[in-house]
């Protein structure tokens, strides 16, 4: 949600379906966001969320006050990415997340820049994503962004060595084309 926020406040600004798309994720997250505090026994941070389920992200004022809640609740609950890049990759996980991408990711994220500006959620280079974004920020959009399909209950299929090869891939390598 941090990315998104900033996303959101970009300059120069997004383009229009752009910006709606990520409005749409962010309140998307704010749905699941207080469920998850819940479950991880945090019913006061859970209710410092409910507000902003209602109250629209239109202003930079209301976007930077939600940005502020994104980090205080960041800084108690910080993303741990040890299960992911812990031991680190081996080579036979790097070429299985190369396989990965090409088989499973290219076809819509390669040299896409930042998307189409007609989408709503622009399907972005991968590889770019990963230079530009704090790289624990770009970790959890891969946990977040791959959903599967309903046949397996929109889970991730990846596995945390799959995801951090690949985290590892898109920083650390060019595309190939």
């Amino acid at each position: 949600m941090r990315g998104d926020l900033r996303r959101l406040a970009s300059h120069p600004p997004l383009p229009p379906a752009n910006r709606e798309g990520l409005r749409q994720r962010i309140s998307s997250e704010l749905g699941l966001l207080p469920w998850l505090l819940r479950q991880a026994g945090d019913a006061a941070d859970a209710d410092r969320l409910r507000p902003w389920q209602t109250k629209p992200l239109s202003s930079p004022a209301a976007r930077k006050a939600l940005t502020a809640t994104v980090e205080a609740l960041l800084s108690r609950h910080p993303f741990d990415r040890s299960a992911f890049l812990e031991p680190p990759p081996t080579a036979a996980d790097m070429q299985q997340a190369r396989a990965i991408y090409g088989t499973y990711c290219a076809a819509c994220h390669q040299g896409m820049g930042n998307g189409q500006a007609e989408a709503t959620l622009p399907a972005r280079d991968l590889f770019l994503m990963a230079r530009r974004e704090p790289r624990d920020e770009f970790l959890a959009r891969l946990v977040q962004g791959v959903k599967g399909n309903a046949a397996i209950q929109f889970a991730n299929p990846l596995t945390e060595r799959q995801i951090g090869a690949m985290a590892m891939m898109f920083r650390r390598e060019a595309p190939s084309r």
